[in-house]
């Protein structure tokens, strides 16, 4: 039943895990998607102590681009983790094959989800200090050509 994910999944290592802990906050992990079972849609996964997971709703997230970002590859699968026998399973709900388009709405959508995020919250958008940032991306430059 979930074939397509499967085979989506296996053009990744690994995905990242999104749980709900027990405090209703968000926390994430990488998992090896290797041992998922095409036919239950079910994935075994390890959290670790830190994270105080509970049964609720999950998503894994893949994704890879080259060095300039670009050919982004990205699947998300939604789903539920459950702790059963004292191991947590993953168990899909849903699972739509990416398409070009698919990238495009994540990228023109991003802004307004991030918005919508901070007004759900009242907080306001922080401020990015690009003097910081040019800085940085100066010294890394620096490095490359020092080391060629």
């Amino acid at each position: 039943m979930w074939d397509d994910a499967a085979k989506w999944l296996n053009k990744f290592g690994e995905a990242v895990l999104t749980v709900i802990d027990t405090n209703g906050y968000p926390a994430s992990v990488r998992v090896s998607t290797s041992g998922y079972d095409r036919a239950s849609g079910e994935l075994a996964v390890s959290l670790p102590a830190e994270i105080d997971g509970a049964n609720g709703p999950a998503s894994l997230l893949c994704h890879s681009h080259d060095e300039k970002l670009w050919s982004l590859q990205m699947i998300t699968i939604n789903g539920t983790v459950q702790q059963r026998d004292g191991a947590w399973i993953f168990r899909t709900e849903s699972f739509t094959p990416p398409s070009k388009l698919a990238v495009l709405d994540f990228i023109r959508n991003a802004r307004r989800s991030a918005q919508k995020y901070l007004d759900k919250r009242g907080l306001p958008r922080p401020q990015v200090n690009w003097a910081e940032v040019k800085e940085v991306q100066r010294r890394a430059k620096a490095a490359r050509t020092a080391k060629t």
